[in-house]
């Protein structure tokens, strides 16, 4: 299980950078896909809020394998930003 805090952290950079007006908030959590079943991105507010987590908390994806795998949910994110970073942004 990952921080509160930085899932909070998470949740809340992907509000900011992709346009979810008809998402109550309230109801996503760690087990939150961003896709399809989830929150509906498509590949471009994917890319979107891809960019956004690595200048919110300043990590890297190394190559697109690792990225499909870190960006499935909101808990695979917060997961990949507590292994890249010390996760206090």
């Amino acid at each position: 299980m990952q921080s509160p805090q930085v899932v909070t952290n998470v949740i809340e950079t992907i509000f900011d950078s992709v346009n979810l007006r008809f998402v109550d908030k309230t109801t996503v959590n760690e087990n939150t896909v961003l896709g399809q079943g989830g929150l509906g991105l498509d590949s471009v507010d994917i890319l979107e809020v891809v960019v956004a987590i690595e200048h919110r908390f300043g990590v890297k994806l190394q190559d697109k394998k690792s990225g499909v795998e870190a960006f499935q949910s909101v808990g695979t994110i917060a997961k990949f930003v507590e292994t890249n970073t010390d996760a206090t942004h």
